[in-house]
């Protein structure tokens, strides 16, 4: 009967850690979270690694060429430059809240892998 108990706990084990596993490498790329254009520029360590950055897009910066979008956001403070290739969100234009996320080039600023436009907080009726 031991042998058996000893084979239900190692089983077990093995499945849970298998699990564990499965829902880090699921889940842990979203545990990443924003931060501001002014906290990007400031921290050197960041160079060349995954960043999310939330930020206003700065009017009249965006530029489009060949489905490749080139568009600045800022915290108020500092702005750093995004590179995106993709459909943008409707809710995209200019001064609205986004997050980006992508890799942060000294030399270029985010190359953005994705792209999400905050919704608005009030919306005003048109009369």
């Amino acid at each position: 009967m031991k042998a058996r108990r000893k084979r239900v706990v190692i089983t077990s084990a093995i499945i849970i850690v298998f699990f564990g596993i499965l829902l880090y490498t699921t889940v842990g790329s979203s545990f990443l979270y924003y931060r501001t254009p002014s906290e990007v520029i400031a921290d050197e360590s960041l160079y060349g690694k995954s960043v999310k950055v939330s930020g206003k897009v700065v009017g009249n910066a965006i530029e489009e060429s060949e489905g490749i979008y080139k568009f600045m956001i800022t915290d108020g403070e500092n702005s750093v430059s995004v590179v995106y290739a993709g459909v943008l969100p409707s809710a995209f234009k200019k001064d609205a809240e986004v997050i980006v996320e992508g890799v942060y080039e000294s030399d270029s600023g985010i190359k953005a892998e994705s792209l999400l436009a905050k919704c608005p907080s009030k919306y005003t009726s048109e009369e």
